[in-house]
């Protein structure tokens, strides 16, 4: 027999630390069937997505298939980013039934666990798929796209072609109208330019004419080869003829500095969709002047890229939290259905709130972050429930702690 214990001293007590086997463990499960959700939902995505382009290439056989596997490539930072969030709810949930399935959270409920701290290994996961996000979505999704629009490859390519004009633009103005052909550049330039001018009152008080324009900055625009008229002082409102000797006279100019409010890197990027606007133009045109309601997009898009690795932390933790809660000791299908649907009504919402964000129904902010604020207060109130069931009340600790009775 072994000599009994000194009084005074008891056993070594046992402390469930947040990292831990368990959470490695668990960690390692999530990421593992993350990957497997992300992977079988990218090979759908990008079938549906090359499989039109094919018609595009031409040629050699070999040639034909490195393009279309470089514009796979090329495609994948596009299409991700918005599977990621719930392929996260979806490899939590996967795992969380799977570790109720073999007993094994059973074996963990029975040593005194804390709830909160089975929710570490969910949050890491969050967070390791929130920093993927960030850099597919904020960084590469923008490169992506702009080396398919200077290779002219596949739909996208050809449709963004920043070579061509797309025909006249009709621009609004602070103070009047733009109609202009767009040449992208770099550098930018405008063909065959007609300014309308209005005065306080809305009538019509110059017209600017010219085969270019090109942007001086501040605001600043030089016209080329153009003609101007303006109305005279006396009779502003008056700009119709009625007889030939009535008839406005134009001034032909070789060169002629206007004043238009006409951001040039908006014209640069005209057309393109901001989640294709690097990190910095995005920053720029969320803050400009624009007559536009690509202002909306612009605002709500930045708060996205941010606003979308608290959402995916969300999932991974809704997902996790929703498992314990309904399924902690037997995987029912009607409970694990509810789980599921639960995460994707929590996806639908993200989208909706981003487009109405875009269109200006809700302020930018509230695009951004909302849907993960909501999740994240869901997964309080099931953290509380689970407390609850286990007699926990509102104490988030591990219970028991190990230890000799006779321990002082």
């Amino acid at each position: 027999m072994s000599a009994p214990a000194q009084k005074g001293r008891g056993a070594r007590p046992v402390y469930l630390t947040p990292w831990g086997l368990y959470s490695r463990y668990m960690l390692g499960a999530y990421l593992r069937h993350i990957m497997m959700v992300s992977a079988a939902l990218m090979t759908i995505a990008l079938t549906i997505d090359l499989w039109p382009q094919v018609p595009l290439f031409s040629g050699n056989p070999l040639t034909v298939v490195g393009s279309i596997a470089w514009l796979a490539v090329l495609r994948l930072p596009d299409l991700l980013p918005p599977f990621i969030p719930f392929a996260t709810f979806l490899g939590v949930v996967w795992s969380e039934s799977a570790f109720t399935e073999s007993r094994e959270r059973l074996l963990i409920w029975n040593s005194g666990r804390s709830p909160l701290f089975c929710l570490v290994p969910a949050l890491l996961a969050g967070l390791v798929m929130a920093a993927a996000l960030f850099v597919v979505d904020g960084l590469l999704r923008p490169a992506a796209i702009h080396v398919q629009i200077a290779e002219k490859l596949g739909r996208e390519g050809i449709r963004l072609d920043r070579a061509q004009s797309g025909g006249n633009h009709w621009i609004a103005l602070p103070d009047g109208l733009l109609r202009a052909e767009i040449e992208y550049g770099p550098p930018l330039k405008l063909h065959n330019v007609t300014v309308y001018k209005l005065d306080s009152d809305g009538h019509l008080s110059e017209v600017d004419t010219a085969a270019t324009a090109r942007p001086l900055g501040d605001g600043r625009w030089r016209l080329e080869n153009g003609r101007y008229w303006h109305a005279s002082a006396a009779d502003q409102g008056n700009v119709l003829s009625t007889s030939r000797a009535a008839e406005e006279v134009e001034t032909p100019f070789a060169s002629r500095n206007v004043t238009m409010v006409l951001d040039p890197l908006w014209l640069h990027n005209l057309g393109l969709s901001p989640q294709y606007l690097r990190l910095g133009e995005l920053h720029q045109l969320a803050r400009a002047q624009i007559m536009s309601r690509d202002l909306s997009a612009y605002k709500t898009r930045r708060q996205i890229i941010f606003g979308e690795t608290l959402l995916t932390c969300a999932m991974a933790l809704l997902g996790a939290a929703l498992s314990m809660l309904y399924f902690a000791y037997q995987t029912r299908w009607f409970a694990l259905v509810t789980v599921l649907l639960a995460g994707y009504l929590a996806h639908f919402a993200s989208k909706a709130f981003t487009l109405m964000g875009e269109f200006g129904y809700i302020a930018p902010f509230l695009a951004g972050w909302l849907a993960p604020l909501l999740m994240i207060a869901a997964v309080a109130r099931a953290l509380f429930a689970i407390q609850r069931r286990r007699g926990l009340g509102a104490h988030l600790v591990d219970t028991p702690h190990y230890a000799d009775a006779t321990s002082g």
